[in-house]
Order: structure tokens, then sequence, then C-alpha cells
């Protein structure tokens, strides 16, 4: 009997049928299926609910797992759209793997969408992939960070805004008492970069308002992490490596479109990536991937990781945090972010073909956790089962 096994799809912004895929992969495999699957690139949404002829194309969270369908006999896919997300259906699943839609996109469907999806996924147990606990130590950035920070992990200068312990004015003083001249703002629950700022002290002094009105547009965000701009940031590459099983897999590296002459976002990858940036991205990223929770199968046996994204960037020039000795003459690579399998898997820029390979390994995984979980004696096994019926979370959140 397959393996019936979920993924939550939902994204649009990760192309496979596209011309720069078409380079590299083979894209036939996607021939027969269901247009339902793609997504006009005009509104975003899927085509099943566009007009009638709308032309959409597939993105990797569905490509990946129509790949398991038609080359795996042994495991049933079952891709499961936003609205379709209960714990009946998640539970209907061995385990199911976020590979497009999370809370991040429930966020901006609104509060109660938001407790809505937060309730399943808290309430779901291990049966999500990554789990819960993996999810919010990367979703409120300050819990990795912090914990990269006491693990020696290089990193920019960093405050912590957190809610209800926060003001323009105290975040301005701490600011300068710690000797920057400029400073980024983003946030944690959040994506697409909303909510980010670069911001200059003199400014913010002269006119208090620009701090107060960012306070006041975000107020209900959880945190601001808050840094010293780092100027050699937008000059460098931002190189972000790829990791399944803890094991590297490769690296796209970017600059911003802000830091580009012709105002581009410019990717590149494979051996077009400096030596000394991916070697360095590689070292910085195998430090963070030992700060994340244990990832564990549905019975609660560890089980190495899903995909992890590190991000590392490079300093080039002068920072003045007070605490901070970086060496102006030199390149420093740090932790910039972790991103976890809802991210972008950046595919069409790649020189071969991955949606082959990351289908083996999602395919490898579901087989691994099987394996573990028949290995659970049987009283064992239907002690979770009737945990999992008798919640009564899980009536609600399927209603």
């Amino acid at each position: 009997m397959p393996i019936k096994v979920g993924f939550l799809i939902g994204k649009d912004t990760d192309l496979v049928e596209d011309e720069k895929y078409y380079k590299v992969g083979d894209a036939s495999f996607l021939a027969d299926m269901p247009d339902k699957y793609r997504v006009d690139p005009e509104s975003k949404e899927y085509v099943k609910n566009c007009k009638k002829g709308t032309k959409g194309f597939a993105h990797a969270d569905v490509a990946i797992p129509w790949y398991i369908h038609k080359h795996c006999d042994d495991i049933e896919v079952d891709m499961i759209f936003p609205e379709e997300i209960t714990q009946k259906r998640l539970q209907s699943n061995l385990c199911n793997f976020v590979i497009g839609y999370d809370v991040i996109n429930a966020i901006f469907e609104g509060p109660k969408r938001y407790e809505q999806v937060t309730k399943i996924f808290k309430t779901c147990g291990n049966i999500i992939m990554p789990s819960w606990d993996v999810q919010d130590f990367i979703y409120i950035k300050s819990r990795y960070m912090k914990a990269c920070i006491d693990a020696g992990i290089p990193m920019a200068p960093t405050i912590f805004a957190i809610k209800g312990k926060r003001s323009p004015a105290k975040l301005l003083a701490e600011i300068k008492a710690r000797g920057w001249k400029t400073f980024v703002m983003k946030q944690s629950m959040m994506a697409f970069s909303l909510g980010f700022c670069k911001l200059n002290v003199e400014d913010c002094e002269k006119d208090p308002k620009i701090l107060k009105d960012y306070f006041k547009d975000y107020a209900s965000c959880p945190e601001y992490v808050v840094q010293e701009a780092i100027e050699g940031f937008t000059r460098n590459w931002e190189t972000r490596c790829f990791w399944f099983n803890g094991e590297f897999l490769y690296a796209i590296a970017n600059k911003a479109a802000v830091s580009t002459e012709d105002g581009k976002e410019v990717i590149i990858t494979g051996d077009d990536i400096p030596e000394e940036f991916l070697e360095n991205a590689k070292k910085i990223g195998r430090e963070a991937l030992k700060v994340l929770p244990q990832l564990k199968t549905p019975n609660g046996a560890p089980v190495p990781m899903t995909l992890i994204r590190t991000d590392i960037g490079c300093s080039d020039s002068q920072i003045f945090d007070k605490d901070t000795k970086w060496d102006p003459n030199s390149k420093t690579f740090f932790l910039n972010e972790i991103e976890y399998g809802g991210t972008t898997y950046f595919i069409r820029h790649l020189k071969e073909d991955w949606i082959p390979k990351w289908a083996q390994l999602y395919a490898e995984k579901v087989r691994e956790i099987s394996a573990k979980e028949e290995s659970v004696e049987p009283k064992a096994k239907r002690a979770r089962t009737s945990l999992l019926m008798k919640r009564p979370a899980a009536k609600a959140a399927g209603a």
C-alpha cells in the first residue's frame, strides 16, 4: 500500500515552467498535471480561480510533488491547497511537508486566517514537516539569532525591539549608545521584505516622526530586528546555501536591485560564485544548522532536518558598533537570515536540473519517516493515534 504524504502548496514566485528552466531541465513530466495547480502570472491566483482560458504556469512547490507522483509508485502524493488545510486533512497523511504555503502567508489573509492556520500547525504534532517548534524558532528571528550569537556565529550588530517593550525614543537611544550611523529595520513574522527600511540616525534625530510612523504602521509586529547597516552588504554577494539532512546541496548568490547599476537583481549559481564567498557561506551555514531544534517524526523519533536555507552576507568596510571589532580592510562574512521549506528554491536559475533531485530527497525522507513509524510498538502507535483523534482542537480547526 502506498505511503500517503501531503505537500502544502501555495507559491507564485518560484517558476519552473519558464524558459530559464528549459535550458537545463526537462519539464515534460508536467504535461499531464491538472491546470488547477498552475498559477496565473498576472493575478497570482491559481488558474482554477481565474476566468476560463487563463494560462498558468507551475512553480517549484507543485513540480516537486508531481514528479514524485509520476516516478514513485510507493508514494501517494496529496497536494494541499491553502484553503484545504485542516487537521483532518493533515492527519490523513503520514506527514505533510511545508513546501509552499505557511503561517506567514496566512498573515496576509487577515487575523482570523492567521489564528486558524497557527492553531492547526501548533496542535497537529510532528505530522507537519518541519514541526511547529522548528517553524516558530525561525519565524521569531530573535530566537535563532540569539542562539547563533551565543554560539559565536558572526552577525551584524543587532537590537531586538519587542512588542510591548519598545518605543521610538527608546530604540533611537539604544542605537546611538551603540555608535551606529545608519541602520536597517526588518520584522519577524514577515516576508517579501515588507517593513524593511534603511534609516539614518541623524535624520531620525531631526525628525522623530520617521520612527513614530514606522511604529504606528507596524504596531502589530511581534518584534523589529534592528541592525547596523553594513555597507559592504550591498556591494558583495549575499550567498544563500541550501541544506537537506544537514548536507549542503547548492548555493545561489545575489545582489539586490537597490545595489546594481541598472536596478535589477543579479543572481549567479554554481562555479560562477566566487570560491571565497561560497566556502565562507558553507562554513557559517553549517554552524547555524546546529542551533535549530531537533526535527522529529510523528512518533517522536529524531530525524535529520528537511530543507533549510542559510543566507550569508559580507562586510568589507568600517562599522561603528562599539562592541564589534570587524577589520574594515578585509572581508567579514556573517549570517543574515535562516529560512526553511516554504522558501524560494531558485530552481530555474541553476545550471542543472534540480527537480528530480529535490523529488528524490523528499521521497527518501518519506520512506525514512515511514520506516521509523513502522518500528514503533503497536501499543505506542495506537496511543499516539488515539491522542490525535481526541484532541478538541482538531474538530474546531477542521470545521
